[in-house]
């Protein structure tokens, strides 16, 4: 006698067929929970037969309203309906018709894992976002971000602007950032990520990175594929207080910052700027990331007049009034959005 419990399931044509008529009226509900999605990919995946029923019940059911009308049209001479009759097998599959053909090579080709989202600040906004994963991003002022989140990689791709980064601890998942010609991978950290167009900055707020390079233009796809657990002899790890600027095609060079500089620096996430003794040059191109009106000095010998001050985000006019009284300087307003600092 055999003891053997193993059994072997047999799916006949009819059994598949059933199961594609299922998938469809699923799929024209159009709300697939992720494990639902995750089973519709498994059934195809399982059996060639079940991607070409479900493909052939599409056509069919496409098909099967305009036979109808035929057969129930005005111009019969015995006015014989079988709608009525067809009905309740048929109008959830005619109801998926018009959009399961289409649909059917969505959910197909797009792999049902990936999370893909889009973040934008315009000029002196700031925007805070919490993924599922529970990492959070902040993002300063003229800034854009896209996010494609699997169950194997976290990827962010800098688009332009700055972004705090809180990522949550996942080792099975790789959070990355890829920003101009590098890409930044945490290590269980909190990181700022600026892409200027002269160079890239890194600033670790909280545990380490590692800086990687790679080509302009590198491709999702490319990206997917790296082994992100392997070291290449360019890499570069940033700690905590560690600030890197990375020009193309240069090599990265490392600055210390001190704690209550860190703090400075990431003033704009409450919504200030604040200022120590920096050239004023510096000063006016920082707020002219955050306002609409842009600040010229005319005089190249104000360039390095030192500043220092607290000023609230937007708030241009208060600094305006403030390097005027401060350091004699004349302000010129030449049109509604530029103004000019002289002597």
């Amino acid at each position: 006698m055999n003891t053997s419990n193993k059994v072997i399931p047999i799916h006949t044509a009819n059994t598949i067929d059933d199961e594609a008529s299922i998938w469809l009226v699923r799929l024209d509900n159009g709300n697939l929970a992720n494990r639902s999605r995750k089973e519709l990919k498994a059934w195809l995946s399982a059996d060639k037969r079940h991607q070409v029923a479900l493909k052939a019940m599409a056509d069919i059911w496409s098909d099967m309203d305009e036979v109808l009308i035929m057969i129930n049209g005005d111009n019969s001479s015995d006015n014989v309906s079988l709608w009525p009759i067809l009905t309740p097998v048929f109008k959830p599959l005619l109801m998926a018709a018009s959009v399961c053909f289409l649909v059917f090579f969505m959910w197909v080709s797009i792999p049902l894992d990936v999370e893909k989202n889009s973040y934008v600040t315009l000029k002196g906004q700031q925007l805070d976002a919490r993924f599922d994963d529970g990492s959070i991003v902040h993002l300063n002022t003229n800034s854009h971000i896209e996010t494609e989140f699997s169950d194997d990689k976290r990827i962010i791709i800098l688009i332009r602007g700055e972004v705090l980064f809180e990522v949550a601890h996942d080792p099975d998942r790789p959070f990355i950032v890829y920003a101009g010609d590098r890409l930044v991978q945490a290590i269980g950290t909190k990181f700022v990520v600026h892409l200027k167009s002269e160079n890239i900055q890194v600033t670790v707020t909280d545990g380490k990175v590692k800086m990687s390079k790679v080509a302009l233009n590198t491709t999702l796809n490319d990206i997917k594929e790296l082994n992100s657990a392997t070291i290449q002899a360019d890499d570069v790890f940033i700690a905590k207080g560690e600030k890197v600027i990375a020009g193309s095609n240069q090599i990265p060079k490392f600055t210390y910052i001190e704690p209550e500089n860190i703090k400075r620096e990431l003033s704009w996430i409450d919504g200030k700027l604040i200022f120590e003794n920096e050239k004023l040059i510096d000063v006016i191109k920082e707020v002219n990331r955050y306002v609409d009106i842009e600040i010229v000095l005319k005089d190249p010998s104000l360039h390095n007049i030192g500043i220092s001050g607290r000023f609230d985000l937007g708030d241009s006019e208060a600094l305006i009034e403030a390097i005027e009284l401060s350091f004699n300087i004349k302000s010129q307003r030449l049109e509604s959005n530029k103004i000019l600092f002289t002597r």
